[in-house]
C-alpha cells in the first residue's frame, strides 16, 4: 500500500504544470531585493547585446565589463525563481563576451519568458 501511494505521488508530481514546477517565491526577497531586482533588470536590458533561445531556456550576451551587474542581479534572482539553472561564461578579457545562460527543465522556457520579460523584449 505504502509503495503505491509512492507511485501515485510520483506521477502527480510529474503532471505538475509548468506553473506550479516553477515560480519565483518574491517573499524570499526584501523589499530593497525587489527593487534593486527592477532596476537592475532594466539597467541590463539597456546593455543586453544579444539573446538566443535555447531549448529549456534563455541565453543572455553582455561586455565583460558587465560581469558586476550581472552578477549581482544573477545574486538576487537566484533566491526568488527556483528551480533554475544559472550559467555564467566570461570569455578572454578584455573584449570577450560575457554569457548567462537561464534554463531548467520542461516547461521552464514559458516561465522564464515571463519572468525576465524587461531583459527579452
Amino acid at each position: 500500500m505504502k509503495r503505491a501511494l509512492i507511485v501515485v505521488a510520483l506521477l502527480l508530481v510529474g503532471q505538475a504544470s509548468a506553473e506550479e514546477r516553477f515560480h519565483c517565491n518574491l517573499h524570499a526577497l526584501t523589499k530593497a531585493e525587489r527593487l534593486r531586482d527592477r532596476e537592475l533588470a532594466q539597467q541590463l536590458h539597456a546593455v543586453l547585446l544579444e539573446h538566443k533561445e535555447l531549448p529549456e531556456g534563455y541565453a543572455l550576451r553582455f561586455t565583460g565589463a558587465e560581469l558586476p551587474r550581472v552578477a549581482e542581479w544573477l545574486a538576487i534572482i537566484s533566491k526568488c525563481c527556483q528551480p533554475i539553472d544559472y550559467q555564467l561564461q566570461l570569455g578572454p578579457q578584455p573584449g570577450g563576451p560575457l554569457w548567462l545562460r537561464i534554463s531548467g527543465g520542461e516547461g521552464a522556457k514559458e516561465f522564464l519568458k515571463g519572468e525576465f520579460e524587461t531583459l527579452l523584449n
